[in-house]
């Protein structure tokens, strides 16, 4: 992977000149199968064009630390330091520029020290001693070739299959844990990390390392929550006109209940608009509507009565297995909050807000309920966000998304765990137009998409595998036993299944903790 090729400004100097003569070239006289193959190319030339500023920009860094002469390269050309001159630079945002910095780093070459070869050598016999010479041996460290860091991750870049940013989501996360884990642990780590990232956003790249971080290192990560806690604030301030801003920072803990009731209550408010009438209907905007929920909590605290009467569904679900909630040891979540949280933070959380925990597929909950029942009840939609984690296609939060049968339950679909999935309506919507599959394979889902999009129709992984390392599928079985799938539009012959067996004995291992809020206002 190493190439020793030094950069010349000639070379850059020719791909600049060929990129000025392109961006000037008109595409919308393209087909379109013509458009997305061009979109393709020029996206990996974004991720290369990327890539050779970052390791620029690394190397910057290198050249302008504090020990060098004038404080470094940066500090002699007039900036305090590399972040702020590649801001300048590129025009880019500080964080942005730092970003670019680290995944810079994780392209440059590094001198490594290996232990050396053993020297065996003969010492001669202390003065006045006429015995035999003595064999001393000493082994002494060598340097090996420079390699970068985290090669993986570094190829990844070079192949313009990471963005800049991904690589330097992944390289932070792994220099956090460079002191906590052995040096093949910490490359095994990078590799799966690799692996799992391409293809995937930058948001949820970002949720794959915090997890994957969180699982390596849970000492380190409850101590960043104890400092997040610590560092939570609220205030506000009011302007002349009279408009008051509210500033918060919160730790996941804290702010999950205020997200939870928030969230819950203006997705429930945009349900409503279904049934209005068009000449009176509800224009507000989400970020009005949040202001409005938040006045309406503050209100109902001073003793109004009439937000309790609301129909709004607010439980806070938290998620964690149950031999960790008996230890207090390991790692659970809160819906709707990406960050892992310590069981210890969740069980504090539960003892504050008086929540009692709830056994998914306990003997009191029916979670299969076959033929009977159209409508998924409450206990089965728990079961389904613990596998899906909230959209299963997008990963959208879970109060954006509803549970839907994969087999149609008029074709007869079972409104079963093993025949239901989180969907939000964006992605409901477009499953059934664009006719994409979905298929459940030993508890993960697939999205099998339709030849318009991809002539292979290779599967893509859904729901929380497809963002964890721990709870990643291989990839899908073949049609059978263990899986069940929908074509779109003809549903299969047997949506029978026996995965939810295999679903519902997972599910016996998890906990959920539900706080219904209104409940908990009304006994007040």
């Amino acid at each position: 992977m190493t190439n020793q090729t030094v950069l010349e400004r000639a070379q850059v100097q020719q791909v600049g000149a060929l990129l000025r003569d392109l961006v000037h070239c008109d595409v919308s006289g393209l087909g379109e199968d013509e458009f997305l193959a061009v979109l393709d190319e020029v996206v990996a030339v974004a991720r290369l064009s990327d890539t050779l500023r970052a390791r620029v920009a690394g190397d910057l860094s290198r050249r302008s630390t504090p020990d060098q002469v004038g404080g470094g390269l940066a500090r002699r050309q007039g900036f305090g330091n590399a972040g702020l001159m590649v801001a300048s630079v590129t025009g880019s945002t500080t964080a942005g520029a730092m970003r670019t910095i680290e995944a810079g780093r994780a392209l440059l070459p590094e001198p490594v020290l290996v232990e050396g070869v053993s020297d065996t050598s003969s010492a001669a016999a202390p003065d006045g001693d006429d015995g035999p010479a003595t064999m001393m041996s000493s082994t002494t460290p060598v340097l090996a070739p420079p390699a970068p860091r985290f090669p993986a991750v570094a190829q990844a870049a070079l192949d313009g299959v990471l963005s800049t940013d991904a690589v330097a989501v992944i390289t932070t996360g792994l220099e956090r844990l460079s002191d906590r884990l052995a040096a093949v642990e910490l490359h095994d780590l990078e590799h799966r990390l690799v692996a799992k990232a391409v293809g995937l956003t930058l948001k949820d790249v970002r949720r794959l390392v915090e997890h994957a971080v969180a699982r390596a290192d849970l000492p380190g990560h409850q101590a960043r929550e104890r400092r997040q806690h610590e560092d939570r604030y609220l205030t506000w301030s009011e302007d002349h006109t009279g408009m008051v801003t509210l500033n918060a920072g919160l730790d996941a803990v804290t702010a999950a209940p205020i997200r939870t009731v928030i969230e819950q209550m203006v997705t429930h408010q945009f349900r409503g608009r279904r049934d209005q009438d068009p000449s009176e209907r509800d224009r507000r905007t989400p970020g009005q509507m949040r202001a409005d929920a938040l006045h309406d909590l503050a209100r109902h605290a001073l003793g109004c009565q009439e937000t309790t009467t609301s129909g709004v569904r607010t439980t806070m679900v938290v998620r964690m297995k149950l031999s960790d909630l008996n230890s207090g040891t390991g790692l659970g979540s809160i819906d709707g909050t990406t960050q892992p949280i310590s069981v210890s933070e969740l069980r504090r959380l539960a003892g504050d807000a008086e929540i009692i925990p709830q056994i998914l597929s306990g003997a009191s909950e029916v979670l299969d309920q076959g033929r009977r029942v159209r409508m998924f009840t409450p206990a089965q939609r728990l079961a389904l966000l613990e596998r899906d984690g909230g959209c299963a296609k997008c990963h959208a939060p879970p109060e954006h998304c509803e549970a839907h049968h994969i087999v149609w339950w008029r074709h007869g679909g079972r409104t079963d765990l093993s025949n239901g999935i989180m969907l939000c309506t964006r992605c409901h919507h477009d499953i059934h137009r664009q006719h994409w599959g979905i298929r459940i394979d030993n508890g993960q889902p697939f999205f099998i998409p339709p030849p318009t999009i991809d002539p292979t129709q290779q599967p893509q992984p859904g729901g929380l595998a497809a963002l964890t390392l721990d709870q990643a599928a291989t990839g899908p079985a073949a049609p059978g036993e263990n899986s069940v799938l929908r074509q779109n539009p003809a549903p299969p012959k047997n949506p029978a299944s026996k995965e939810n067996s295999v679903f519902s004995e997972a599910a016996r291992e998890n906990s959920a903790i539900s706080q219904n809020t209104r409940e908990s206002s009304a006994s007040k």
